[in-house]
Formats: C-alpha cells, structure tokens, sequence
C-alpha cells in the first residue's frame, strides 16, 4: 500500500506549500501526474485493443502489429491524461479538510479490494494478464463510491447564499482569487473557480423551487456531475496508474 501512498501525499504536501514554491513545483506535479493517470489509462487501452485484434485477427497478421497501438493512442491519452491531472490539481488546491479524508481512505480500499480481486481472478485469468485486468476492474469499482462521496460533500458543503441574484452579480461578489502566483496555475485554478462558483449558483436557484427553468436545473446537475466524475476518475486513475508503471510494487498479490 506504500506506493499508493507516495502520489497522495506527496500532493496533500504541495497544497500546503506557500508561494513561490507551489508554482515553482508545479509542472513538475502537473508532469508527474499525468504520467501516472496515462499508465493506467494507456494500460487499459492496450488490453481492449489486444482482446479486440486477438478476436478478429491472426496473431502473425501486419495489421495485428499496426493496430496494437502506438504514437496515435498514446498522444490522445497523453492529451487526455494532462487535461485531467490539470482539473484535479486546480481542485485539490481548494479541497476540504473532509475532502482530503475521502481521497486518503480510498488507498486502502483499492489495495484491498484489489488483493482480493487477484485472489478471486486467480482461477479465471490467465497470470500474465491478471494484474491489468486487477487494475481495469478496480477503476469503476472504486471510482463509484468515491463519486458517490464527493457529490453529498459538494451539496452540503457551506456556501455563500447566492438565491435570488444573477449569475453576473453572484460572479462579482462571490468568486475568490487564485491562490497561486503562477500564470497558467492560477488561470486554471480561476477557471476552476468559476464553474464551481457557476454550480453553486446554479443549484441555489433551482433546489426548492418549481418555478425555475429546468435548462438551469439541467445546468446545475450536469456540472455537478460531470466535474465530479471528472475528478474521481483522475484520482482513481492515478492511483492505479502506481501499479501499471511499477508492477513489482503495485500489483494486487
């Protein structure tokens, strides 16, 4: 579980740090988590693609070998890797005390739940595929709950009341400035922000009443989310992402 641990809290620490070390640091958390959630991602990509060629193709086939998946699949996963790393770090500079304990206990329950998944695949799956299957199983089982969670602490946590006003006049008064000092960190973190500032707005005015506009209601929720989507599955991504590029320390055994 040791190596599930070292990404978590080595980003719990970079939080904490003040300007200008935080920006100073940040490319290379940026870099060092979109690698991760780019293991686990490409990892998986590589295993459907393979099932997908083993089925249709001949092993000894030139399109076998073409289609296993190279510069093409990794630069999209690349792209995508880096987008999410960059909405997961610009939320966890402004995660909760309560938030922090949700992504901590989710170390233990990814080890765990992924000991005994090996246990259990043991039977069924060929060892030299095992752990990616270990791995491509634990994404949505652990993703789902911690979504669960995120969403229940982002309705109950306390916000500024905004019912009644514009959305203009909400942004005006109510969105905080960035914490970073760093450009590209504080526009993301400021972009950040404003969609999280737009949803709280935007559930105030729709939550409890009947006579609002179901567009914005539909705003409301599908931020909720899909942010929160967004993020547990980076997290959970990242985390697994440990065991795919460091399989000895990370596997499910």
């Amino acid at each position: 579980m040791i190596p599930l641990l070292v990404p978590a809290i080595a980003l719990l620490v970079w939080t904490l740090l003040a300007e200008p070390a935080q920006g100073w640091l940040f490319l290379l958390v940026w870099a060092a988590s979109s690698w991760l959630i780019l293991a686990g991602s490409l990892e998986s990509a590589r295993l459907r693609r393979r099932v997908w060629l083993d089925q249709y193709l001949l092993a000894d086939s030139r399109w076998h070998q073409l289609l296993r998946g190279g510069v093409l699949m990794t630069s999209w996963h690349l792209l995508i890797a880096a987008l999410l790393a960059l909405f997961m770090l610009a939320r966890l500079l402004n995660a909760s005390i309560w938030l922090w304990l949700i992504l901590l206990a989710q170390i233990p329950l990814i080890w765990l739940l992924g000991r005994w998944m090996d246990v259990r695949l043991g039977a069924h799956v060929k060892p030299e595929v095992r752990p990616a299957v270990t791995r491509r199983l634990l994404v949505p089982l652990t993703m789902l709950p911690l979504l669960l969670c995120y969403l229940l602490l982002s309705l109950n946590l306390s916000q500024p009341h905004m019912g009644g006003i514009g959305w203009g006049e909400a942004v005006d008064r109510y969105l905080p400035d960035a914490q970073s000092a760093m450009a590209l960190l504080a526009l993301v973190e400021r972009l950040y922000l404003l969609l999280d500032l737009t949803l709280q707005w935007a559930l105030q005015n729709t939550l409890g009443s009947m006579d609002d506009s179901g567009a914005l209601a539909l705003l409301a929720w599908s931020l909720l989310l899909i942010g929160g989507a967004a993020f547990a599955w980076a997290w959970v991504r990242m985390l697994v992402g440990v065991g795919a590029l460091f399989p000895r320390q990370g596997d499910a055994r």
